[in-house]
């Protein structure tokens, strides 16, 4: 695949100083200038927006947290927010490219959802009899089958990877074995999979569960990645600047993500695709969180359902749920990858939805995105 065409289809960093309670940030605009806190203060009129750099401020001032964007969809309108500066020095814009990690589980679900609708499987069949293939380890106890229910809620009991997880494994080395990592090298290492669980019951979060989906997807509708993602994604949400696979030193407007200790980190290309492996910006993220909560689509609203789990919390189609029978009923999904960290959040019932991403990973980056976003939230909802 051309590595700049979109598909066809977690310390020791100088802190930023803070004046005041707002930091230095860059509001809406990519070409927005560097003012003191209180100049950039009055700049921030809309009361949405005020409550958005407030709490991004706060992050900020952590080690490590160099540029954050995102963008909240509330009420019909949307309030991008980039604040920081990139890796290459630049201010992140609306077209900033950012790798979302595990999010792209969601875009799997959606598949799934899909395919369910076009009575292509069934929740509940054997995956097995779709493999082509003898897979005498892929079953649960009691002989109990494991279904497609199974892989997209995480209770296949299936690993979380099955390669490119060697010890003493750096960042470049593992990046490098996602890109040659095949489909054949997946089904042969499938056959060697232990179940670590064959209750079919708890959770176990599983990349390898998901991928298996997007490739049984492929079979059944005789159609590659790319096309699945033309045909299924972008024909509903009218955006093509989602990719698989991105050079950043080819293309300007990718992130260069980095670990704790602020080294750069290479972007995963390649091997799982459907469970991590996706790159975008915060428009074409904005455009995917508006069709799932303005849509009517059946296959979306079906791709919001819970499958498993109880009200509290549950799962969906690759979705985790929360509060599912409530009025501030929540789907969620966070991402990490090798530099970056994300997370979204939907609230289908009041039509709000939220995106945060960061070029940086630590060990509590992903909830303290999380964090970040509940406090957005129950402010502009208060």
């Amino acid at each position: 695949m051309n590595s700049k065409r979109p598909f066809l289809f977690v310390k020791n960093f100088k802190r930023l100083l803070v004046f005041f309670f707002l930091g230095f940030f860059v509001v809406c605009s990519s070409k927005a200038e560097s003012y003191p806190a209180i100049k950039q203060q009055k700049l921030v009129r809309d009361p949405t927006d005020r409550i958005i750099a407030q709490e991004v401020a706060k992050l900020m001032e952590l080690p490590g947290y160099t540029a954050i964007s995102g963008v909240l969809y509330i009420k019909g309108k949307a309030h991008p927010f980039h604040f920081g500066k990139l890796s290459n020095g630049q201010k992140p814009n609306d077209h900033t490219i950012y790798e979302i990690g595990s999010i792209a589980k969601t875009y799997t679900g959606l598949l799934l959802s899909q395919a369910v609708y076009d009575n292509k499987i069934k929740l509940d069949d054997d995956v097995r009899s779709y493999l082509g293939d003898k897979y005498p380890n892929l079953v649960l106890s009691n002989n109990e089958p494991i279904t497609f229910r199974h892989l997209i809620t995480h209770t296949s009991g299936l690993p979380p990877v099955i390669n490119c997880n060697n010890n003493g494994q750096t960042a470049h080395e593992q990046a490098a074995c996602f890109e040659h990592f095949t489909k054949a090298d997946f089904f042969k290492e499938l056959k060697n999979v232990k179940i670590t669980d064959q209750s079919g019951k708890n959770y176990h979060y599983s990349s390898v569960g998901i991928q298996l989906v997007g490739y049984i997807l492929e079979n059944v509708y005789h159609s590659s990645f790319d096309d699945l993602f033309k045909k299924y994604i972008f024909s509903r949400f009218g955006d093509r600047n989602v990719f698989s696979e991105l050079k950043s030193k080819e293309n300007a407007q990718a992130s260069v993500g980095k670990n704790s200790k602020g080294e750069p980190m290479p972007l995963i290309n390649g091997f799982y695709r459907y469970a991590g492996g996706l790159k975008t910006t915060t428009h074409s993220m904005l455009n995917y969180i508006r069709g799932c909560l303005e849509s009517n689509d059946k296959v979306i609203k079906q791709m919001m359902t819970r499958l498993t789990g109880d009200v509290q919390y549950g799962r969906a189609y690759a979705w985790n749920t929360f509060n599912y029978n409530g009025a501030d009923k929540m789907l969620y999904h966070n991402g990490g990858t090798l530099g970056h960290s994300s997370w979204i959040a939907l609230y289908p019932d009041q039509k709000i939805g939220i995106f945060i991403v960061t070029n940086v990973v630590t060990a509590n980056s992903q909830s303290k995105l999380n964090e970040l976003s509940n406090s957005i939230i129950n402010q502009i909802k208060s």
